[in-house]
């Protein structure tokens, strides 16, 4: 169960917010429209669908990846790097892997407070190193 403090602590911070959405949109946009189409409600079911999925499915990786420390996908706290010396295998369940013989590190950046630097070093090795960077970004206005 939510402890009630949590509770109270949410309607606090969400109620405002969906009072200035709410406000902000035309009331054209708050109205129901009750003479949708099967074929409109199936489009903007579509449309929602590839919208919010990535969101949806980013928030349950780095969930997994750096919040949820009893999940087995759990690698680092937020702002810690892990490097991982192992390879992917099928029980790596988490996200699709595009390279299954390559060794990962993980970070998970909180940038609210402050950027972060992240140098890599050049290396002499034969197989060359790469570095991704995976962007998840919300943007209020």
């Amino acid at each position: 169960s939510i402890p009630r403090r949590s509770l109270m602590l949410a309607r606090q911070l969400i109620a405002p917010l969906l009072v200035v959405f709410v406000a902000g949109l035309p009331l054209s946009a708050l109205a129901v429209s009750p003479t949708a189409t099967p074929e409109e409600a199936r489009a903007i079911a579509k449309e929602a669908y590839i919208y919010g999925y990535p969101l949806v499915d980013s928030y349950r990786i780095q969930y997994a990846y750096f919040v949820d420390k009893s999940d087995k996908s759990f690698k680092a706290p937020w702002n810690q790097i892990k490097n991982i010396p192992e390879v992917y295998t099928s029980a790596d369940t988490a996200i699709q892997t595009p390279n299954s013989d390559t060794p990962y590190s993980f970070v998970g950046l909180d940038l609210r407070a402050e950027p972060m630097v992240i140098s890599v070093c050049r290396s002499d090795m034969a197989q060359p190193t790469t570095s991704r960077e995976n962007r998840s970004i919300t943007t209020a206005r």
